[in-house]
């Protein structure tokens, strides 16, 4: 579905996923926007690399690894949510009490914590994706 209408869906998501990207004020929201957004890009090169294939080659070759399209894609949007937060804390934290300071810095550890150590293990997929790998799909259950 993400090429039906030439791909309005996906287009309609970077827009609002945009908004975001340019709303990180402070350094660390600015490099996770970053982040985001070259992982974003290569998914789009991907996804538009994808789609071509499917038009002259066998789909079962192309969608190979559609779980790790999947998993690349729920990476990204977790991301996203995980930006958000961030985004809205940095700015609650300079305007509360220091009381309710630990909750917004909770906020921005864990989005930290996805930055750093879970989006980046989606690069294994946009290689795999992208060199369109058929080591599954050759696999045979008398192999096993």
């Amino acid at each position: 579905k993400v090429w039906e209408h030439q791909s309005h869906g996906l287009q309609l998501m970077l827009r609002a996923l945009q908004k975001d990207l340019e709303a990180a004020v402070t350094a660390d929201c600015q490099q996770w926007a970053l982040s985001l957004s070259e992982t974003l890009q290569r998914a789009v090169k991907v996804t538009q690399q994808l789609g071509q294939a499917l038009q002259s080659e066998p789909a079962d070759e192309v969608l190979a690894n559609a779980s790790r399209y999947l998993r690349l894609f729920s990476y990204i949007m977790a991301a996203w949510m995980w930006l958000r937060q961030a985004n809205v804390a940095a700015r609650q934290l300079v305007q509360t009490t220091p009381d309710n300071q630990g909750y917004y810095r909770g906020k921005l550890q864990a989005a930290r914590y996805f930055f750093h150590w879970e989006l980046p293990t989606v690069a294994q997929d946009l290689v795999l994706l992208q060199n369109r790998d058929t080591t599954c799909l050759e696999m045979r259950p008398d192999w096993f």
